[in-house]
């Protein structure tokens, strides 16, 4: 059987070998919700620890000031916080948000990194690109505009003496009470059980009170670590200027249907589960049951090879050169494609990326 080959790096980030699924806030099956979306100007707003003594850092401070206007708490229950965030200074510690004048709350650190991947602690000292959800207290959040900042520490390494992470766009997701009017629907083909080949088609079907302005299609399976936390294995989905990316595909009119390209998803050793998510015209949201136990069965298989070794403070510039490792074990002769996947903040800027 021929098959092919992806090589998943990222060389800014640590993975752990061990993926359990994701068990911090997000939404789940059931959930009626809203997303409110924050953007900085320009590409991005730097967040700088506040009693940094270095010129150069102290010119960028005071940090920002943020104002986002949430219009609708009527039966809400809770909220988060999700935050597209890069750590560029490795070392940098204490990041936190504040809404208004409430206390500041600590943006939790990913427990798998470094994981058996990376060269060892402290797990601060390893850049990232992750999109942590952070609950923020209710009563913290009022109806209308709502001002929030952030903030980080000195820690070792370079943000021991320049504390600082970059911030590309905030997502506030007020939950409401399932009373509240909101669309309805369900992943209609393929049923649970289901088996899928290169190009599986997906089909849902919605409605509601208002008309459906989108359905997302998203899946729980062992892929590349698109979001940045360490975990393979997980609902698999990340937020860029507060847009859904990397997720299974996503349908604005009836029927609601995406075809999924697999053809590079590894062979998965799991079943698959896929869930939809409803978008109507006032931006009110529904999680739909998944489908499950659905198996993946192609004419090849796919490998995906994961790094180890991934070196602390990967900021490679000026002349720098970084490297880790992947064993790539079995026939090679066998093989017909591989591809390198990889995360990087300016990889178009870089000489050169190879294999050695």
């Amino acid at each position: 059987m021929t098959r092919a080959i992806s090589l998943a790096l990222c060389l800014s980030l640590s993975l752990a070998t061990f993926s359990p699924p994701k068990t911090f806030a997000e939404p789940r099956p059931g959930d009626v919700y809203r997303e409110y979306p924050w953007r900085p100007e320009g590409k991005w707003q730097r967040v700088t620890g506040p009693d940094v003594e270095d010129p150069r850092a102290r010119a960028h401070l005071p940090n920002a000031v943020n104002r986002i206007t949430i219009d609708d708490l009527h039966q809400a229950r809770r909220v988060e916080a999700c935050i597209e965030m890069l750590l560029c200074h490795a070392g940098t510690v204490d990041k936190k948000i504040r809404v208004g004048d409430g206390p500041w709350i600590d943006v939790p650190e990913p427990e798998l990194i470094p994981g058996t991947s990376g060269e060892g602690p402290p797990d601060s000292e390893y850049q990232y690109m992750r999109y942590p959800c952070v609950p923020i207290p209710l009563d913290q959040i009022r109806e209308g505009e709502n001002t929030f900042e952030f903030t980080c520490g000195p820690g070792s390494a370079l943000g021991g003496w320049w504390p600082q992470w970059l911030l590309y766009g905030v997502t506030f997701r007020v939950y409401y009470d399932s009373s509240k009017p909101h669309p309805t629907g369900e992943i209609v083909s393929p049923a649970p059980g289901a088996v899928l080949d290169e190009r599986p088609r997906f089909v849902a079907r919605a409605a509601g009170p208002k008309p459906i302005r989108r359905v997302d299609f998203v899946g729980l399976y062992d892929d590349f670590d698109w979001e940045g936390d360490g975990n393979y294995r997980g609902w698999h989905g990340r937020y860029l200027y507060c847009r859904l990316h990397n997720h299974i595909g996503s349908a604005t009119e009836e029927p609601y249907e995406v075809v999924w390209d697999t053809s590079w998803m590894p062979t998965q050793q799991q079943p698959i589960q896929v869930a939809a998510r409803i978008v109507d015209a006032e931006g009110i949201c529904f999680v739909t049951q998944p489908v499950d136990r659905l198996r993946l069965a192609r004419p090849y298989s796919v490998r995906m090879y994961k790094p180890y070794d991934v070196p602390k403070r990967w900021s490679t510039r000026a002349g720098k050169r970084h490297e880790c490792k992947v064993d790539v074990d079995g026939d090679l002769a066998t093989a017909v494609a591989a591809k390198v996947v990889m995360v990087t903040w300016n990889g178009v800027a870089a000489d050169a990326i190879g294999i050695g």
